[in-house]
């Protein structure tokens, strides 16, 4: 009987890690692919495109042309690549918290998984660091090398050469401060929901071991 009781109370708390591993999951893919990349993506209206805007902003004050079918096939590959990079923050996240949960075991009776705010402050240093270095490399190594090829070969290198120059501040500056801002939101608030989640998930599985028939003894 013993040994029954045991087996309970081991597949109960599987199942309650099993479960906040799937809330940590949830979480982390609806801030990554729902949140941070719905920044990247090309939005539904060219108005709404900050870098098309900026380009043709440029261009418009030099009368300059742009071949708008080049550059929308390079802003196009630049934000694929900088997509694919960001699918990897889902590791970084998922990595450090489910590790974190199957360790745990409990000392006390009462004792539940709990997700400290220093845990996640570590994971978005983290995020933030590759973040910042898909945006610098697909910026300066693709993006500003690409972009090149959208001007006649007629214009006035001078004229090109100060839209260039332009762009690329902005890109590394307005751009990249911009999209931190934004990224950061939507972390904050994932966070502070996956805390209440894992919160909720933990008085479920307390009342459940207070209030069932199968762990009297």
């Amino acid at each position: 009987m013993t040994d029954t009781l045991e087996n309970f109370k081991k597949q109960h708390l599987s199942n309650y890690k099993n479960a906040v591993i799937d809330l940590v999951k949830n979480n982390t893919d609806a801030l990554i692919d729902n949140d941070i990349i719905s920044l990247i993506k090309s939005p539904p209206l060219d108005s709404m495109d900050v870098i098309k805007s900026k380009l043709l902003s440029l261009a418009k004050k030099e009368k300059v042309i742009l071949d708008s079918s080049k550059m929308n096939f390079i802003l196009n590959n630049f934000r694929d690549l900088v997509i694919t990079d960001f699918q990897g923050l889902k590791k970084i996240r998922n990595d450090y918290l489910v590790k974190k949960i199957e360790e745990f075991e409990p000392v006390r009776e009462t004792e539940i998984i709990k997700i400290m705010k220093k845990d996640l402050d570590s994971i978005n240093k983290e995020i933030k660091k590759t973040v910042k270095m898909s945006l610098n490399n697909n910026i300066n190594n693709k993006l500003l090398i690409e972009i090149a090829d959208i001007y006649d070969d007629q214009i006035d290198e001078k004229v090109k050469e100060s839209i260039m120059k332009l762009f690329s501040k902005y890109m590394k500056t307005t751009y990249i401060k911009q999209l931190n801002e934004n990224i950061s939101i939507k972390i904050l608030v994932k966070d502070r929901t996956l805390l209440s989640l894992v919160a909720e998930q933990g008085e479920r599985y307390l009342f459940t071991k207070a209030n069932s028939h199968i762990f009297d003894e």
